[in-house]
């Protein structure tokens, strides 16, 4: 399995040229997990910034002994402790394989030597306002947005991961009990339903 997805989401922030991408390339690591891995772990500092090839993957912190699910990331996209990560400090989060994986990693010092191009430093910025923008809208999702609202927009933006996260992975992203992200699932069928029977009588 060639890194054809890894190259194809970096050319799609900027141009690399041919000689560039061979580089890249060799600088990414191939590594396979099995389901249930914990590939990152709180109160330890996380050296890697990971690509799934194939998988999917989340982020997680422990509050009163319940662990909160705060990221998810599935094929075609990077996953990190972004806490950690690029500030080279101790993070407060979990990272965790949902599914057997293939990822292509790559380390904080390997990856700063890439910056010498100057197409892979416009990378890292753009890779950064993303992950950050992100951030941004999932904070603003559950401060301002009712949980229905909330899963809709999970539906619409990640589809994979509504249909791949277990349950309780995905309640507790939303902020709501598993419960109640059952009645919603529920209520949305239920109108989606309705609303093919008035579409095709």
């Amino acid at each position: 399995m060639g890194k054809e997805n890894l190259l194809k989401y970096i050319n799609n922030l900027v141009t690399l040229p041919s000689n560039v991408e061979g580089v890249i390339a060799n600088a990414f690591q191939e590594e396979k997990y099995s389901k249930r891995t914990l590939l990152e772990k709180q109160e330890t500092v996380c050296n890697k910034l990971y690509f799934v090839e194939k998988g999917l993957a989340r982020l997680f912190y422990l509050k009163e002994g319940k662990d909160i699910t705060g990221w998810f990331a599935s094929e075609g996209n990077f996953i990190t402790c972004n806490d950690s990560f690029f500030q080279k400090k101790t993070s407060y989060l979990n990272l965790e394989l949902l599914e057997d994986s293939i990822l292509y990693s790559i380390d904080y010092n390997t990856l700063n030597d890439l910056f010498q191009y100057k197409e892979m430093e416009r990378f890292g910025r753009l890779l950064t306002y993303y992950l950050l923008s992100e951030l941004s809208e999932r904070v603003y999702s559950t401060v301002f947005q009712p949980a229905e609202k909330r899963y809709q927009l999970l539906v619409v933006r990640y589809p994979e991961v509504a249909l791949r996260a277990p349950l309780g992975d995905i309640a507790s992203y939303l902020g709501i009990s598993q419960e109640t992200l059952s009645r919603i699932r529920s209520q949305q069928s239920f109108k989606s339903k309705s609303k093919q029977s008035v579409y095709n009588p």
